[in-house]
């Protein structure tokens, strides 16, 4: 899922008859059509940085890639549609269950969750499988068979896993750094006497 092999890359590429056939330098598609990526992207400096790298490496594939810039909303109701060919999003879990990020690849989510718009028969069998399963070794079996279709096919290129440092003050009470909660503020409150003893501490 995330090996870095231009190598390979242009081996595969070769294999499934993505190759320069007119001479110009570019791959084309296998029956000769031209061979355009488009890759949906943000007006920030982050994305333009990103953009860069994806410029330099399909340059190096033999692959020409347009970058279609717009905003988040916008790219979310193309996305929808089916109309974006590839795009870059994050995802976060709502709940510490593998079946948050098995959706996104579930034929019936197609312009939902599911943006790539997978729909591989065994792939939805094995998926409607597990939710109907208890927590265990046989479900946990099941969901691996599922992630390994999802990697064979790929719909998704998994890129980055973020970290986050989190720092709080002492006389903050009630933070917790959850993985699954975004509102944390609801059970944050300040113990204003500890507070005062330490700005006087300070003093």
């Amino acid at each position: 899922m995330s090996g870095f092999n231009l190598v390979r890359a242009r081996a595969l590429l070769d294999v499934h008859g993505y190759v320069d056939k007119d001479g110009d330098g570019w791959r084309e598609q296998p029956d000769g059509q031209p061979l355009l990526l488009e890759y949906a992207t943000s007006p920030d400096q982050v994305s333009r940085k990103l953009n860069e790298l994806w410029q330099k490496n399909m340059t190096a594939l033999g692959l020409k890639i347009e970058f279609k810039t717009g905003k988040w909303p916008e790219h979310l109701k193309a996305s929808r549609a089916g109309k974006l060919t590839m795009w870059g999003v994050s995802w976060s879990a709502g709940s510490p269950d593998a079946d948050t990020f098995l959706g996104l690849g579930y034929g019936p989510n197609k312009g939902q969750s599911n943006h790539a718009r997978f729909d591989l028969p065994a792939y939805n069998t094995l998926y409607e499988k597990q939710r109907r399963m208890p927590n265990g070794p046989e479900r946990e079996a099941v969901i691996k068979q599922a992630t390994r279709l999802l990697v064979a096919y790929m719909p998704y290129k998994v890129a980055t896993h973020p970290v986050w440092t989190d720092l709080a003050h002492p006389w903050v009470k009630g933070y917790h750094a959850s993985h699954f909660r975004g509102q944390f503020w609801r059970y944050v409150d300040i113990d204003t006497d500890e507070l005062k003893r330490r700005g006087a501490a300070a003093l």
